[in-house]
């Protein structure tokens, strides 16, 4: 991965993730995955969102890299080469993915797996809710329990309905810090507002 590293200055190595920074509200990464044969590995592109209190690096937003009937081997250098390449053509699209409303534009318009982010009201609330859309985020919420696709309502919900602008920012910094610690991107992190803390005109309170 070193050529990659080299190329790409906003690349930072993490583990097995190749992570695109600075790290802001979206949080982009290829992970690099060994297989029970250490010389053979999986390739996957990632996007989820840094105030999700993250304890892992979620494989989703993304896809697979893969050639049909090739496995990525250490031991084959034209394999190597073939998978920087395809690291290649997919970090512009990554790189497109900035703002929490890239994010949900992306989830919901991706061909194969649009269906896990539709159904995921509890992820859609708190993008709706980083995204000062506080009736909309109301909105997933409630439907979720109606419909049994959330079991409980998530933490921040008594603070929601009573429009606790100030106890809803608290919560979610409360969240990306714990995931910048976490997944130790101290030193990519970007602070950056959420719409949330900026003037909107989207919020129950209007």
């Amino acid at each position: 991965m070193l050529p990659l590293l080299q190329r790409h200055p906003d690349l930072a190595l993490i583990g097995r993730m190749l992570v695109l920074t600075p790290v802001r509200n979206v949080l982009s990464f290829i992970c690099i995955d060994r297989r029970s044969n250490p010389n053979i590995f999986v390739v996957d592109t990632a996007v989820t969102l840094s105030f999700l209190r993250l304890t892992n690096w979620p494989l989703s937003g993304g896809r697979l890299l893969y050639i049909h009937q090739r496995m990525w081997d250490i031991r084959d250098p034209e394999s190597i080469e073939l998978l920087r390449n395809m690291i290649e053509e997919a970090l512009p699209e990554l790189r497109q993915i900035n703002s929490i409303d890239d994010y949900i534009h992306h989830r919901i318009n991706d061909p194969e797996n649009s269906r896990y982010f539709v159904r995921n009201h509890g992820l859609r609330a708190i993008a709706a809710l980083a995204n000062g859309d506080l009736k909309m985020a109301t909105a997933f919420i409630d439907e979720g329990i109606a419909s049994g696709l959330l079991d409980r309502t998530p933490d921040y919900y008594p603070a929601l309905i009573a429009c606790n602008r100030a106890a809803l920012l608290k919560n979610l910094h409360e969240r990306q810090a714990f995931t910048i610690k976490n997944l130790k991107l101290e030193k990519y992190w970007e602070p950056t507002p959420f719409p949330l803390e900026l003037p909107v005109d989207k919020t129950l309170s209007d």
